[in-house]
């Protein structure tokens, strides 16, 4: 069964309104920043937040928020702390190394997710943007961090490229994982590969929760290696949560329900959904 695609002219792209840059300043002092890509509309549009992988930047996203863009959704792309222009702390320079672990101590990974909420929550206060209908993207340990801001971004989607780095998050980094997605009450795309073994694991630690689906293929491809073939899926994905379902309903609800029992969205998902929002 064919993924439903939806073409668009890459010269719309070029339509996409200037960026906006963002700059916070963490609770620890580190001085974060982003860029704000919001689609031309007359009204104001869903966003999300991407959060890459270690030792990349903002820049990695760029598959993604073109197809995004295409489809009417905005991007709010972070250099997370200790990476791109995210790398001065109190006024010094906090860069990552090639280390994970004493990069992860140096630079604090396991306080992303509360600068993902710092950024969301700086996100809804911008003109044009769509408060309620906010997704959140993640690759690696950006993808570990999104999954853990569930509960305070309050996301109606969330995708989780390769969850790893779980040493950096703490002894019950796993557990804290599956809390905050029950807590979260969010729909969840979570890709990993077998040979990719904390990400393998993380998936299958998640793969039970209500509204999550869990794709664990053979290889063992990491992160921004998906955007390869699986790029399109990801934007339908997001387009699917963040504008097929914008119809004034409560967004709980919506984000409650559980994925296609095959993981895809398909034509037959839509065919369905769009049965079951007809007026009755």
């Amino acid at each position: 069964m064919r993924t439903l695609r939806l073409m668009v002219p890459l010269a719309s792209l070029a339509l996409a309104a200037a960026p906006t840059d963002m700059a916070l300043t963490s609770a620890d002092g580190f001085a974060l920043k982003g860029t704000l890509t919001l689609p031309p509309a007359k009204g104001k549009v869903p966003v999300v937040i991407l959060a890459h992988q270690f030792g990349s930047d903002r820049t990695g996203w760029a598959p993604l928020a073109e197809r995004l863009a295409a489809r009417g959704i905005g991007t709010l792309a972070l250099d997370l702390r200790g990476h791109g222009a995210s790398t001065q702390k109190d006024g010094a320079e906090t860069r990552i190394t090639g280390d994970f672990m004493a990069s992860a101590k140096a630079v604090g990974f396991d306080k992303i997710p509360a600068d993902l909420a710092q950024a969301a929550a700086w996100l809804r206060k911008q003109p044009g943007v769509d408060g309620r209908r906010i997704g959140l993207a993640g690759s690696s340990v950006g993808a570990f961090s999104v999954l853990l801001a569930a509960p305070e971004v309050k996301p109606i989607a969330i995708l989780s490229l390769s969850p790893a780095g779980t040493v950096a998050f703490g002894a019950d980094a796993r557990e804290r994982l599956k809390g905050a997605l029950l807590r979260g009450r969010t729909s969840a795309l979570v890709l990993a590969s077998e040979g990719d073994k904390d990400a393998a694991e993380n998936a299958q630690a998640v793969k039970d929760l209500p509204g999550v689906a869990v794709t664990v293929k053979e290889g063992s491809e990491h992160g921004f290696a998906y955007f390869k073939e699986r790029a399109d899926l990801m934007a339908v994905f997001f387009g699917e949560y963040l504008t097929y379902h914008h119809s004034g309903k409560t967004y709980a609800a919506e984000a409650a329900r559980p994925a296609a029992p095959d993981h895809l969205i398909n034509d037959a998902t839509m065919a369905e959904q769009k049965k079951a929002d007809a007026p009755k």
